[in-house]
């Protein structure tokens, strides 16, 4: 039988273990009503911040991939239609269009001419209307030859001033080339040394010539938020595409001569 003494000393360690019990228990039920520290609540945020940040670098990183890649499949189509304009010895264009963001290509069995005077929005509207004006004097000539049972009346008109005739471009049989459009990225802009100014609407024309050779030409692409930029620079001689991941500022102060060489001044 135990004495009072230790009766009593064993009812306060047992009175005390009960006190620490409930203060632990109390101090998890004030934890859980009143929600975070402020510690907690910083880290918290810092880790979103950083999640946050990755992912607007890698949406960024993944644009900026996107557009290379639109960028170097640009760069092999103008080196496709040099080689094809070198082997076959016909005239090729690359068709821009920068309105509905695509490109494609052409070729033609006519002789194209370069114009000697550079391209403006007044020459481009006129040689629209000499085209419509040809296309009608064409047909015209076409219902009075059949009309006249064969016999071509012009021969027996005033003969009129040498005017080239002008070259009729069509798309490639053999589709070697197809319509590309461009979904991810956009052409900016494109200048030619033909332009006054850099095209950034409307259907811009890059022209590839028998034996080897095409226009300086600069080419700018762009990501469809306008952050980032990648600029072909043409060759004219080589046909050789150099690819840059910025925006590089065409020469429009400098003169060329016919076959698109620079003039030194």
């Amino acid at each position: 039988m135990l004495a009072p003494a230790s009766l009593g000393a064993r009812f306060r360690r047992a009175r005390a273990g009960l006190s620490v019990g409930a203060g632990r228990e109390l101090y998890k039920e004030s934890r859980a009503e009143g929600g975070f520290t402020l510690i907690e609540i910083l880290v918290v945020m810092a880790i979103v911040v950083l999640i946050a940040g990755g992912a607007t670098r890698g949406i960024r990183s993944l644009a900026k991939s996107d557009l290379r890649t639109a960028a170097n499949h640009m760069s092999g189509a103008v080196r496709f239609l040099f080689d094809r304009a070198s082997t076959t010895g016909k005239y090729h264009r690359l068709v821009i269009d920068l309105d509905e963001g695509r490109y494609w290509g052409e070729v033609s069995d006519d002789r194209f001419y370069v114009p000697r005077e550079r391209e403006t929005e007044l020459s481009r509207a006129k040689d629209k209307e000499d085209a419509e004006r040809e296309e009608e004097e064409a047909k015209r000539k076409a219902e009075d030859l059949e009309s006249s049972g064969g016999y071509d009346l012009s021969i027996v008109q005033q003969p009129e001033d040498f005017r080239p005739a002008r070259a009729r471009f069509g798309g490639f049989k053999d589709m070697a080339l197809k319509k590309v459009t461009l979904t991810k990225a956009k052409v900016a802009g494109v200048f030619t040394p033909r332009l006054m100014d850099p095209r950034t609407s409307g259907t811009a024309y890059l022209y590839f010539f028998p034996m080897g050779q095409t226009e300086a030409a600069y080419i700018h692409l762009m990501d469809r938020e306008g952050e980032h930029s990648y600029s072909l620079v043409v060759h004219p001689l080589t046909g050789r595409v150099k690819v840059y991941d910025h925006h590089v500022q065409p020469p429009l102060d400098d003169h060329y001569d016919d076959e698109g060489n620079r003039i030194e001044r």
